[in-house]
């Protein structure tokens, strides 16, 4: 283990000891002892213990009381924070993500045997001890996830350990056991009772971790996206739709922009090749042929945040703006994307284009070549295009000042203040002449 994560650890366990010391049971549990197995980052400590949540508040200085209805209490010990739960039994689930009802219980296995995953049902103790009632090194071994229990019935306990399960597959490059895939297919209806912010926190981590294309093959083939609780934009909804029924997926062609390639690329397999999580998210929009209002539009559906929906989509509309452009038009397309999506989104693109190992050389050089990509770059401002020209303001300054920015960044107009007011004030006669 790394040394923050070796002292996060000791750390933790002595809280459990600073609880055993008080006479009450205490282990480390879950996500931290599977990912110690696993000799993961560690990113957090639980711990499970027979303390009432009163007893906990009582023993430690620092303490938030963030869920004691359900037995939880935060400690904040040796400069990180630690989620210190009762051992408890949970009944009833009848909105499909939380239980009716929780009771505290004095075994540790009883509290074991509520959990989702069997890797995620092991307890570490004081004395070095590890408890696996349920079989959670077995799993890790085979590289699968199982579940405690019948995967059918966690499922329709907490919906959401459905897509929790795909993201674990996918992040620790496992199978999900038949019975485990045959749960998600007959719970999936269930999913509709999990609000869409949860849905896109797991997404998102999924298209942020170590295996985005084996996440989005059992995602869209499950069909569980049919079944969020908000409808997903139509043309993702058909493009996720026609994923599940094909089976493999189409060769990666974000609009035909790889039509004249001779490049031969599998849907998806750039994604781990891009480090920026957004630029995975636009990759995998542009290759189902998602423009910027649909990428923008799911996003936003997913509560991922209406800058990294505008983000995601200008480099989505990049790609939707050149799909299908003829080689003549391809260099005026390409700069008018530019202007209309940003610098920024045009380097994403060709980020994209770079990790899939089909770069776009001459969209490169035509990127190197604009001297500027928006108005603000224009070496002329408004007022001085309505002072020189004599006219009150208007929307024509806008029109104007966007012609004269499409006719410098394509190198027709030099950007140089009198040249361009020239050339706008020739633009607005030719404008007049024509309305007569």
């Amino acid at each position: 283990m790394e040394d923050q994560d070796s002292q996060l650890w000791e750390a933790g366990l002595a809280v459990v000891r600073a609880l055993e010391s008080a006479g009450h049971q205490a282990y480390l549990v879950g996500g931290c002892v599977r990912d110690r197995w696993l000799e993961r980052p560690l990113n957090d400590i639980d711990i499970a213990t027979s303390a009432k949540p009163e007893a906990v508040t009582e023993l430690f200085e620092r303490t938030l009381p963030t869920g004691l209805k359900h037995g939880t209490v935060t400690v904040m010990e040796g400069g990180y924070s630690f989620e210190v739960t009762t051992f408890r039994r949970e009944s009833g689930y009848s909105d499909g993500r939380r239980p009716d009802e929780v009771a505290f219980v004095s075994e540790l296995n009883e509290d074991l045997a509520r959990r989702d995953f069997t890797f995620n049902a092991m307890a570490f103790s004081s004395a070095g001890e590890l408890i696996d009632p349920y079989g959670g090194q077995d799993a890790l071994r085979a590289g699968v996830v199982d579940c405690v229990g019948a995967a059918e019935e966690r499922f329709g306990e907490d919906a959401l350990r459905m897509v929790r399960a795909i993201r674990f597959a996918a992040e620790f490059g496992f199978e999900l056991l038949p019975d485990v895939w045959e749960g998600i297919v007959k719970q999936r209806d269930r999913l509709k009772q999990v609000a869409v912010e949860r849905i896109g926190t797991e997404w998102d981590k999924m298209m942020a971790g170590a295996g985005p294309e084996q996440a989005m093959h059992y995602l869209f083939k499950s069909g569980l996206l049919a079944y969020v609780k908000e409808p997903l934009p139509e043309a993702f909804a058909q493009a996720a739709e026609r994923y599940r029924l094909n089976g493999a997926p189409p060769q990666w062609e974000p609009w035909g922009a790889l039509a004249t390639d001779e490049a031969t690329l599998g849907n998806l397999l750039c994604l781990p090749a891009l480090p920026d999580p957004d630029l995975r998210w636009a990759a995998l929009l542009s290759g189902m042929y998602i423009g910027a209002e649909d990428a923008s539009a799911l996003l936003r559906a997913l509560r991922l945040g209406g800058q990294r929906a505008a983000r995601v989509a200008a480099v989505a509309g990049i790609f939707e703006r050149l799909g299908g452009c003829e080689e003549g038009e391809r260099r005026a397309a390409w700069i008018g994307a530019v202007l209309d999506f940003g610098r920024s989104a045009a380097e994403g693109a060709l980020d994209i284009r770079a990790a899939c190992e089909a770069p776009w050389d001459e969209e490169r050089s035509w990127l190197d070549q604009m001297t500027i990509s928006s108005v603000a770059e224009l070496d002329v401002k408004g007022d001085e295009l309505s002072g020189y020209l004599g006219q009150s303001p208007g929307p024509w300054i806008a029109e104007t000042l966007c012609h004269l920015l499409a006719e410098t960044a394509s190198g027709r107009l030099p950007n140089e203040k009198f040249v361009l007011l020239s050339a706008a004030k020739e633009m607005r006669a030719l404008e007049r002449e024509g309305r007569k």
